[in-house]
């Protein structure tokens, strides 16, 4: 019912610019001359997600002598959007010629001369390191249950749910090498590394049933062909088939790792719309677990499909919707697993209260998941077969110090209804990140 009347509304709200888009264009071939027309046109137009005929409309009011060089940032700002970096970094620097441009537009502007110097470059890098501090209600997902089957018989539980607190960091990198081709053919790899240490853990042992987490380290890495399939005139559509591979340490200790095969796909349905689709099949082995007998049966085949629907409802708003499906196959039908999820996400970004400080970004979202097995596990139940219904309900709210260093606060609510009492829970999150992008 609220997608229902979601969608009303935006329909509502779009059909109310283009009414007024008409009426704007009507008026200005009625008074060509009259500037502030062509001004309020090229607003209508650019909310309307027509940069192209905004730019059009701008550049007419170029042709005043006195022409505030803000103008030229603000139509190169639409052509860095549209991805004509030529013609955007020659409005830029046009610009910043201009003595009365003002300081915050100086700075705006050569932010993106930086970043369209970066992107014109043969070999790109770019990424992110992170630090953070969390703290969770209940890391180990314990259940809340005061009893749970174990053979099919019920038994007192009597471990309830503890919090813990980590400090974790992270690596995220992109690399990109142009092959300058027509296609925009280029070499596109990935790396990730993420270290997870939790104040309770210590030591590097690994036992079958652990009373408290485990510290992790995660790496993975992917490279692949990324170039656009289709003639010029229809390249929004790019994909990027790759090879990946990915390892997890728990305690220092070999957990699993994983290789195979994916395929990226980013098609740009519109100025305003992008559809992101990500397909891959995993190897997994888990031979090497100590905490775990016949740990091999957990080995097998992850086929994934992600997909991401991103909007841009007017500027500094975006709405985004994901969907994941998960196929897992291993050894034993009770290990076999199925799963959905969905996710929805709103973001909208403002201006920063605090002078001379960037926009804030605040982002509310709320998932839904559910995963069934292939089979009933008898050391469990022999008769019933697990099912988890999982929610999570979240908020981050990202506050940029300069260009390049940011705070990510983030607040979660996750639950999970199971057909088994043993895999109930739920989990409160509360991060607090630094960001060092590059």
């Amino acid at each position: 019912m609220f997608a229902c009347a979601h969608a009303s509304a935006q329909t509502d709200a779009t059909q109310t610019l283009e009414r007024q888009s008409d009426e704007a264009f009507r008026q200005v071939l009625q008074q060509p001359q009259n500037l502030s027309l062509w001004s309020s046109y090229s607003q209508l137009l650019v909310r309307q997600g027509n940069y192209e005929g905004g730019i059009a409309a701008l550049e007419r009011l170029l042709l005043e002598p006195d022409a505030s060089p803000s103008l030229r940032v603000e139509i190169g700002v639409l052509y860095y959007r549209l991805a004509s970096y030529s013609m955007s970094e020659a409005m830029l620097r046009k610009a910043l010629e201009d003595a009365r441009l003002p300081g915050d537009q100086k700075a705006l502007a050569n932010a993106l001369l930086a970043d369209i110097a970066k992107r014109s470059q043969v070999s790109q890098l770019s990424g992110a390191f992170t630090f953070g501090l969390r703290s969770q209600s209940n890391p180990m997902y314990r259940t809340d249950s005061s009893q749970v089957i174990v053979g099919g018989v019920p038994v007192p539980y009597t471990q309830r749910p503890e919090s813990n607190t980590d400090v974790n960091l992270g690596l995220r990198l992109r690399h990109l090498y142009d092959l300058e081709k027509q296609n925009s053919a280029a070499i596109v790899s990935t790396f990730g590394a993420a270290i997870t240490n939790y104040s309770s853990s210590a030591g590097s042992q690994v036992v079958a049933n652990p009373t408290k987490p485990y510290d992790l380290l995660v790496l993975d890495f992917s490279t692949g062909l990324q170039f656009k399939p289709l003639p010029a005139d229809l390249s929004s559509l790019t994909i990027r088939p790759h090879v990946l591979w990915s390892t997890v340490l728990a305690q220092g200790k070999q957990y699993f790792d994983s290789y195979g095969l994916g395929m990226d796909a980013s098609w740009l349905v519109s100025e305003r719309t992008l559809v992101d689709v990500t397909v891959d099949s995993q190897r997994r082995n888990f031979a090497s677990r100590v905490d775990i007998p016949a740990a091999g049966l957990l080995s097998g085949h992850l086929d994934s499909l992600r997909a991401r629907w991103t909007h841009e409802v007017v500027a500094g708003q975006i709405v985004s919707a994901d969907y994941v499906m998960r196929r897992n196959r291993t050894g034993r039908d009770f290990y076999d697993s199925n799963s959905h999820e969905v996710q929805l996400t709103y973001s909208v970004s403002y201006a920063s209260p605090i002078s001379g400080g960037g926009n804030w970004t605040t982002s509310v979202y709320g998932s839904a998941l559910r995963r069934t097995y292939g089979g009933a596990d008898p050391a469990v139940s022999a008769t019933i077969k697990r099912q988890d219904s999982e929610s999570r309900l979240g908020i981050t709210h990202r506050i940029p110090m300069t260009p390049v260093w940011s705070l990510l606060f983030a607040l979660e609510e996750a639950r999970n209804n199971a057909s088994l009492a043993n895999f109930n829970y739920k989990n409160t999150t509360l991060s607090g990140t630094v960001i060092r992008s590059f």
